[in-house]
């Protein structure tokens, strides 16, 4: 398998590391000359993997081209490239659309757009993907779970809650140091407060279906802890201000015509 990388940003380096380390036969990475740290690095810890001089030379060594570039340098990047018709294209740009992205890589036959995360390199990770192209699949299980989305909007949707990583990190951080001033020695606080989040999501994760109302009812004991702040939290505002934050981060994406 050939792939190829246009970008070499955090979300490419990710997602090369977490392929070079899924046991994948065959695989041969291209990646572009930018950022060359990042490339030069990737190059030099993974034998698979090599510095291309020029996004051309990615475009020309792979049957899979990945796109992560900012969005605001995509259409002049793209433009510059030349597709072949068996290429499968895959887009990591936040603002690019479905529309926009046939029109860029033409002839290019078959194109998606996907939501991969830091995550892939430790091999989990949601990763939305629209439309499902069956290599794009089928590459993205060794490295995460893909999700197939019915339509672009849907996959803005899902895409607008990636803003929430910092302000996750901000929570699970102002929680560490909360039990920091209570006498809890950091590194414990630090790493209770990842493995308490992390072990409520993946009970989360063994519901069929996932009701999180159901879940958050059972923790509530009546007259425990979890009911008493779960009333004090949503009483301050702090549900709908996450809310917010989604309804100002969506307006973000391009009004599409479906």
């Amino acid at each position: 398998m050939k792939l190829g990388f246009i970008g070499t940003g955090k979300i490419t380096a990710a997602v090369v590391q977490g392929l070079c380390t899924s046991g994948i036969d065959g695989l041969s990475i291209a990646v572009s000359p930018r950022n060359e740290a990042t490339s030069s690095f990737l190059a030099q810890h993974f034998s698979n993997v090599r510095r291309m001089h020029s996004n051309q030379q990615v475009l020309d060594h792979a049957d899979i081209v990945c796109i992560a570039v900012r969005p605001d340098q995509a259409a002049h990047v793209l433009s510059q490239l030349r597709f072949r018709e068996d290429h499968i294209v895959v887009s990591f740009v936040s603002f690019l659309t479905c529309h926009e992205l046939v029109r860029a890589v033409a002839p290019a036959r078959q194109s998606c757009r996907a939501i991969p995360l830091p995550s892939v390199i430790h091999h989990t990770c949601p990763i939305p993907v629209f439309p499902a192209i069956g290599p794009v699949m089928d590459l993205f299980s060794t490295i995460g779970q893909p999700v197939t989305v019915d339509n672009e909007t849907q996959l803005h949707a899902l895409w607008t809650l990636t803003g929430l990583i910092s302000p996750f990190y901000d929570l699970l951080g102002s929680l560490s140091d909360w039990t920091v001033s209570h006498g809890v020695r950091p590194d414990t606080a630090s790493q209770f407060t990842a493995d308490l989040f992390q072990s409520l999501a993946h009970a989360a994760r063994q519901s069929d279906p996932i009701a999180f109302d159901a879940l958050a009812h059972h923790a509530a004991t009546p007259n425990g802890m979890n009911e008493q702040a779960a009333h004090e939290i949503l009483a301050s505002g702090a549900h709908q201000a996450y809310r917010q934050a989604c309804d100002r981060l969506v307006q973000r994406f391009p009004i599409l015509d479906e």
